[in-house]
């Protein structure tokens, strides 16, 4: 057995407190003395009163009989002094071992007699309490009618003492520990065959001898004169292999190593546990999470529909809107599907944009978006909500820097409209958005549940590893969530329209469109460009229709300042993307 560390020390006599003399003076000034002492000095001397009834040990004797099963039974007599109604003595019954681990000494049968005589063979029986206090368990005997000086007999059962060592088995045993000034301690020690014995006296952790430690022809005696204030006395045999069995009772402390302990049963629960974890994460995605339709499948589709007589119209298929074609692919509203929708709403006639001259070239740029009179054709839920929300109150004209407070509060409904779109259009079985909602939330609360299961795993067991595999499932699971919209079997021939949309977008050559409806061709197909790609191509084709050095007037749907051209619209287009998006969605 290994030595033990730093246990805590307490002393088991406290002071006599005595009480002090005072003064008399004047009869007010001794009544205001008397009322304070009442108030405040007479709880202090009753509590100073309880404090010193320990009467001092100034001698011990034990008999220590060592079982063949390790337990020990022992027989103490004590000689106190000092007054006091109670005689106390500290033993240590904790040691501490690495790895964490504890040995632990168990008192039992404690029974106690009180005699005037040391040479009594009787005594009055006494109430007695073994009390234990981190590594000390505190034996306390009370004195009947303050009978002190006085002789206590104590005798109890001891269990744990016994360990088992390379090479066979070891007592160890410290009867005395944090005592005044104790003037003689002696220990006889009855048991089957020794091998060794040892006896330290001072600090428990140190190595000075006892003043006696001798094997005799009876029996090992042990014997320490003039103990320190405060010290120990620890005594230890061996015994050969076969004489005394072990009786370690071993104890575990609290510590992050043991609360996680990696011994191979919890490392391979654990293990059990994350493999089941991912095999039902990836279960869960396959059945409710993953598109059932292939999204690579390209069907023929065009934005330009080639007219008898050689006109050509715009028609995208199922009157696909680039909002809608935006969170079908990615399954949420971004901000990129509101401005396109904005964009595609001046385009086709329901607002026209108005680039606002700056008053100086620091300033930064505005816009003016004023509502057309008409209605050119039919409007969604979706983009008759925005158009309501830009312009509030039946406002004609707003400025773009003006929209943040006016849009902001309406924008969730806006969202919301676009999702029960594209639920209404069959691509989704319920709304991406509740979705990922539902999943999170449930990731969530696995993963706070993991947490609260690592405390308590950690703080009562040694399975800490267990929790944080239940709360790296929870992990998993909502980061799972935001992937766990799934599209309908019906969005599978849009997604393969859409992908050949997205290759027209970007291999086209918009030179290739009739020349008299080109610009408006171009406008029209610019909405979805900055969805799928290829806005910068369809932006150069507008950019292309200018000829001359002359500032131009724009579009129907897009007019700059004074002194405008053509060759501005990249980077006004460019700014105004910005500010929307800065107006609708910072916080």
């Amino acid at each position: 057995m290994t030595s033990h560390d730093d246990p805590s020390t307490r002393s088991g006599v406290p002071a006599t407190v005595r009480g002090r003399g005072r003064s008399t003076g004047a009869r007010l000034a001794a009544l205001v003395l008397i009322a304070t002492f009442c108030v405040v000095g007479a709880p202090t001397l009753a509590s100073a009163k309880i404090a010193s009834t320990a009467a001092k040990l100034t001698s011990y004797t034990s008999d220590v009989r060592v079982n063949r099963d390790g337990t020990l039974r022992v027989s103490e007599t004590w000689r106190a002094g000092g007054g006091g109604d109670t005689v106390d003595r500290q033993v240590v019954t904790r040691w501490h071992l690495p790895d964490d681990v504890d040995h632990v000494v168990e008192i039992s049968n404690v029974k106690a007699v009180v005699a005037g005589d040391p040479s009594a063979t009787g005594g009055t029986p006494a109430a007695v309490s073994a009390l234990a206090d981190g590594d000390v368990t505190t034996l306390s005997v009370s004195v009947p009618a303050r009978r002190t000086p006085a002789t206590v007999k104590v005798t109890y059962d001891v269990r744990g003492a016994v360990a088992a060592t390379s090479v066979g088995t070891e007592l160890r045993w410290t009867p005395l520990h944090g005592l005044d000034e104790l003037a003689e301690a002696r220990i006889t020690l009855s048991s089957p065959q020794i091998d060794y014995i040892r006896c330290t006296a001072g600090p428990l952790d140190g190595s000075m001898p006892c003043t006696l430690a001798q094997m005799t022809e009876s029996a090992p005696i042990f014997e320490q004169r003039g103990l320190s204030d405060g010290g120990s006395v620890t005594i230890v045999a061996g015994f050969p292999p076969g004489q005394v069995a072990p009786s370690t009772v071993v104890a575990y402390r609290k510590s992050f190593r043991r609360a996680f302990l990696t011994e191979p049963t919890q490392l391979g629960v654990t293990a059990v546990v994350l493999a089941l974890g991912a095999a039902g994460l990836y279960l869960l995605h396959r059945r409710r999470g993953r598109d059932p339709i292939e999204t690579g499948r390209v069907v023929p589709a065009s934005f330009f529909r080639r007219e008898p007589g050689g006109t050509t119209t715009f028609s995208p298929p199922q009157d696909l809107r680039p909002g809608e074609v935006g969170t079908l692919i990615d399954e949420r509203v971004d901000p990129v599907d509101v401005t396109s929708t904005i964009l595609d709403l001046a385009v086709r006639g329901h607002l026209r944009i108005t680039e606002l001259p700056k008053p100086n070239e620091f300033a930064r740029s505005d816009w003016t978006l004023t509502r057309a009179a008409t209605t050119p054709d039919e409007l969604k839920r979706y983009e008759q909500r925005l158009l309501d929300g830009i312009f509030v109150d039946g406002a004609a004209e707003v400025k773009v820097s003006e929209l943040g407070g006016r849009v902001r509060t309406q924008l969730g409904a806006i969202q919301d409209a676009l999702y029960d779109e594209v639920v209404a259009n069959g691509w989704f079985a319920e709304r991406p958005d509740r979705s990922r909602s539902t999943w999170t939330a449930a990731g969530i609360g696995v993963l706070v549940a993991g947490v609260l299961l690592t405390v308590g795993l950690a703080f009562f067991t040694t399975w800490g590893l267990l929790g944080l595999a239940v709360t790296a499932i929870g992990a998993g699971l909502t980061v799972l969530g935001q992937h766990m919209p799934a599209k309908a079997p019906a969005a599978g021939r849009v997604i393969g329209q859409v992908a050949s949309l997205r290759g027209e977008l970007l291999e086209l050559d918009p030179d290739e469109l009739p020349a008299v409806q080109h610009v408006d061709l171009c406008a029209r197909a610019l909405p979805y460009a900055v969805v799928l790609g290829g806005s910068e191509r369809w932006i150069d084709a507008l950019v292309a229709t200018d000829v001359d050095d002359e500032p131009d007037e724009g579009f129907s749907w897009y007019s700059g300042p004074a002194n405008w051209h053509l060759q501005h619209l990249p980077d006004s287009l460019k700014n105004l993307t910005t500010s929307l998006t800065g107006a609708l969605f910072a916080r």
